[in-house]
C-alpha cells in the first residue's frame, strides 16, 4: 500500500474510533462504574467519617458480590480530606481528573462540599446525596444535583414548629457555628419564630472548632431562654450543654439530626440528658431493630469489629439509594440515563426507616420531613413521626 493510501486508511480508521471515545462515558466501562467520595477519616469529625466510610464500603462489597448493577461492579475510591475546605477541593479534583469517577456520592460536610461541589458540576459530573443536610446541595435546581437529607433549614423548623406547640416553649436562644452550617440553623429558627410572631431572645455564635462556650451560655442564661436551638454538631453540642450544667442552668436544648449520634451520650453523660433532636433516619438499637436492621448490624459487626451507629446506616444507605438509580439506568449507562434513573424513584423508603424519599424532573430534594427524639438515660427515643413545618 503507498503512503498515500495508508494515510487515508488510518484516517479513516482513527475518525471511526473518534465518536466511540466520544461516546465513552467516565468512570463506567464494560465491567466497571467508578464512585467516588471526601470523608474526614482524620480531623475533628472522623467519628463520622470513619463508620460512613465502612457502611459505604459494606454496600458496595454487597452490592458487587450480589452481581454488581447490570453485570458491572461497583469501585468507590474515598480521599480523606480532614473536614478541611482546602483539602477536599484537592481530594476532589483527583477524583475527577485522576480516578474519573462517574459520580461523587456522599461527600461529607457542609463547608467542605460546598467548596467542591462546584468543580463537579463544571466536570458534567452527578453530584449525589452529600453527608451534609443543605438546601444548597439541592437548590436552586440543577440536573446533576440530587440530595437525599432532609436539609438543616427542614428539620429544625420542624423541630422547633412541634416543640412550641406541644411543650410550650416560647423564649427561643440560639448558639450556631459562625458558617454556612451555623447559619441554616440560624435562619431556620428566625423563620419559623417569624410565623410565630416571636423574636429569638439571644443569638451566640462560636467559630469552627471552638471549645470553650462559657461566655455564650452565660449570656444565654442572661437573656432567660428556656429552650436553645444549638447549630452545633457532637463535641460542641456536649460543650455548651456541660458549661450550661456547670453554671447551675437547665434549660431546654434543641440540636439539629448534625447532633443525633450515639456519640453525644456517650460523651456528655447526665450533661446532655433531656436533649431533642431531629432525625432523618432513626438510630439502630439492637434490643428494638427489625430483624432486617438487627441481621444488617450483625454483618457490620462482623466485618468491622464495631458497633453500627447511625454514620455506618447513613453511608450504607446512601450507597443503596445510588444503586437503585444506577439498577434505573439500566446498562446503557451514562449520566443523563443515571439522572432519569433517580428521578423514576417514589417514596422510597431504606431497611432503617429514614424519612419516605421521592425524586422527580423538577425535584432533586428527596424529603422534607423530618422527626424528633429525646436522649433519655443515654438513649434516643422518638417522640414523633415524621413531620413537615408547612403542614397544618
Amino acid at each position: 500500500m503507498g503512503i498515500a493510501r495508508w494515510l487515508v486508511a488510518a484516517c479513516t480508521a482513527l475518525a471511526a474510533l473518534v465518536p466511540a471515545a466520544q461516546a465513552q462515558t467516565q468512570g463506567v466501562s464494560d465491567t466497571e462504574i467508578v464512585l467516588g467520595t471526601t470523608l474526614d477519616l482524620s480531623g475533628p469529625i472522623n467519628f463520622w467519617g470513619v463508620p460512613a466510610k465502612n457502611g459505604m464500603e459494606m454496600a458496595v462489597d454487597e452490592i458487587n458480590a450480589a452481581g454488581g448493577i447490570h453485570g458491572r461492579k461497583l469501585r468507590l475510591v474515598v480521599e480523606d480530606m480532614a473536614y478541611d475546605p482546602k483539602k477536599a477541593v484537592l481530594a476532589t479534583e483527583k477524583l475527577l481528573t485522576r480516578d474519573r469517577v462517574f459520580a461523587v456520592i456522599g461527600s461529607m460536610g457542609t463547608v467542605t462540599t460546598a467548596a467542591t461541589m462546584p468543580l463537579v458540576l463544571r466536570r458534567g459530573v452527578p453530584h449525589l446525596f452529600p453527608i451534609a443536610p443543605s438546601e444548597l446541595f439541592a437548590l436552586p435546581f440543577n440536573h446533576l444535583k440530587f440530595a437525599s437529607f432532609v436539609p438543616y433549614y427542614d428539620d429544625v423548623r420542624n423541630s422547633l414548629k412541634y416543640l412550641m406547640a406541644n411543650r410550650r416553649y416560647g423564649r427561643i436562644g440560639v448558639l450556631y457555628q459562625d458558617d454556612d452550617f451555623g447559619s441554616e440553623i440560624l435562619r431556620a429558627v428566625r423563620d419559623q419564630l417569624e410565623a410565630a410572631g416571636v423574636r429569638p431572645v439571644s443569638v451566640q455564635s462560636y467559630k469552627r472548632g471552638a471549645t470553650d462556650f462559657s461566655s455564650q451560655i452565660a449570656r444565654l442564661k442572661a437573656d432567660e431562654a428556656d429552650l436553645v436551638v444549638l447549630g452545633t454538631i457532637v463535641r460542641e453540642t456536649v460543650g455548651a450543654m456541660t458549661a450550661a450544667r456547670n453554671l447551675g442552668w437547665n434549660p431546654a436544648f434543641l440540636v439539629s439530626q448534625a447532633g443525633y449520634s450515639v456519640a453525644v451520650p456517650a460523651l456528655g453523660k447526665e450533661a446532655v440528658e433531656g436533649l431533642y433532636a431531629g432525625v432523618v433516619t432513626p438510630l439502630p438499637y439492637a434490643d428494638t431493630a427489625s430483624p432486617q436492621v438487627l441481621e444488617w448490624m450483625k454483618r457490620y459487626k462482623a466485618r468491622t469489629n464495631q458497633d453500627a451507629a447511625i454514620e455506618a446506616v447513613v453511608g450504607y444507605a446512601q450507597i443503596v439509594l445510588a444503586a437503585q438509580g444506577l439498577a434505573n439506568a439500566g446498562r446503557d449507562l451514562s449520566v443523563d440515563a443515571l439522572v432519569a434513573g433517580l428521578e423514576r424513584i417514589r417514596d422510597y423508603r431504606d431497611i432503617f426507616g429514614a424519612s419516605p424519599m421521592s425524586f422527580a424532573a423538577d425535584n432533586h430534594l428527596g424529603s422534607r420531613r423530618s422527626a424528633l427524639a429525646q436522649l433519655h438515660k443515654g438513649r434516643w427515643a422518638l417522640l414523633t413521626d415524621f413531620m413537615y413545618y408547612g403542614d397544618k
